[in-house]
């Protein structure tokens, strides 16, 4: 009897899922339209604001991880600095740091302003919970040219990866997503507003799995954490509101980090600690065991499907500037003729699968005439038409059509 190869489980991402499920392009970028970009942009990847500002933090905290298991001191702050300075470098964009240290600066004034112990409040007395939305920042920041440096910066972050910088009538640059000058000034704000205990921490950026009976999902802690005898993920969140307990509660990547174990191991984690990197503020969460698995997983499978069969088609896709909201993506999907008419999304896939076939079929017909291809050509154009017209076919269904053809 033949032995048959070990079939591997599927395995996806559960960052992936959930990019999906809020907009296909979203996975395309990070997929098909990363390789693409890629090549035509000497491997400068394409990303957004958000992933810039936390693959920024991420890399300080790896480097800092080294340094302190080498033994070496380790200053967050000089780190952060050396990262920009590096990355800048490697895109041409030296000449802007000293603007964007200046943005920086104006930027940490502003922010402490709205802060708990600063002088700008709501009417009630409360503090705002996203001061960049509010007409207080809009105008002072107007006042103070905080406006003016981010438009002359985020002109140029193109050059970085990122989508260029739509401009619309009556759009509101702060409610847009962030660009290259807001990643930067987050970044050294969060820097002064976090302290990172490096002797607890055993892993930056390690993926924990979730293995189920038909599928397998990843999804990456920002930290691992060991304190004593406990085993502790750590979430990190950059948005500008410190998120309530039902809503962490409700959140795919903390329920499925509740039930999730690293490579090889049984050990369960003993809590989920969610740090908010604007206010440096934590919040630590008992685990729920198969806390919405039976949502994730059937999601997951349906989603790795349509990404293996390059479906990158859906309903939600390239609404339009204003409809796409404060999407991160944004300022990508948009970036010159746009990303439905650069690429077409459908057909992209549609011409990969095509080559693919194209391929197989060449080497399968290496040994034979040109005058048996062209027979093998017009029996093609025969039956192709057909199974188009009966899509799902098995291998033993195609063989039985073949057989019948003589």
């Amino acid at each position: 009897m033949a032995d048959h190869p070990e079939r591997t489980t599927p395995q996806i991402e559960l960052e992936t899922v959930l990019d999906w499920a809020y907009c296909e392009a979203k996975v395309w970028w990070q997929t098909i339209g990363r390789n693409i970009e890629a090549k035509a942009e000497s491997l400068i990847s394409p990303r957004t604001g958000s992933l810039l500002l936390r693959e920024t933090i991420q890399g300080a905290l790896k480097i800092g991880l080294q340094s302190y298991e080498k033994g070496s001191e380790f200053d967050f702050f000089t780190v952060i600095g050396t990262v920009w300075k590096v990355r800048l470098k490697k895109w041409g964009l030296g000449h802007i740091r000293e603007k964007m240290a200046a943005y920086s600066v104006l930027y940490e004034e502003l922010m402490s302003r709205f802060e708990k112990d600063g002088d700008i409040r709501k009417v009630d007395g409360s503090v705002y919970e996203n001061p960049t939305w509010s007409h207080r920042w809009r105008s002072l920041a107007m006042s103070l040219g905080l406006t003016d440096l981010r438009l002359e910066i985020d002109a140029e972050q193109h050059k970085a990866g990122m989508g260029r910088l739509k401009h619309v009538p009556k759009m509101d640059l702060w409610t847009e997503p962030i660009g290259l000058a807001d990643a930067f000034a987050r970044s050294t704000w969060i820097t002064r507003k976090n302290q990172f205990s490096f002797k607890d921490i055993v892993g930056v950026d390690k993926k924990v799995y979730i293995t189920l009976p038909h599928i397998k999902i990843s999804v990456t802690p920002d930290l691992i954490l060991r304190s004593g005898k406990n085993l502790i993920y750590e979430v990190h969140l950059y948005g500008m509101r410190n998120p309530r307990v039902p809503d962490l509660m409700s959140d795919y990547r903390i329920k499925a980090l509740f039930s999730a174990f690293m490579e090889n191991s049984e050990e369960e984690v003993s809590s989920v600690l969610v740090r908010h990197m604007m206010t440096g503020k934590f919040m630590s969460l008992s685990p729920r065991k198969a806390a919405g698995l039976n949502e994730i997983a059937p999601m997951a499978t349906a989603i790795l499907r349509r990404i293996n069969a390059m479906d990158f088609s859906g309903p939600r896709m390239v609404n339009g500037w204003d409809a796409c909201g404060d999407c991160d993506y944004k300022p990508l999907c948009f970036d010159g003729e746009g990303l439905m008419q650069r690429y077409n999304l459908p057909l992209s896939g549609r011409i990969a699968a095509a080559d693919e076939l194209i391929e197989n079929l060449r080497k399968r017909l290496a040994a034979y005439s040109e005058k048996d291809r062209e027979i093998g050509n017009e029996y093609a154009r025969v039956i192709l038409p057909w199974i188009a017209q009966n899509p799902g076919m098995t291998e033993e269904q195609i063989e039985w059509l073949l057989e019948g053809l003589g």
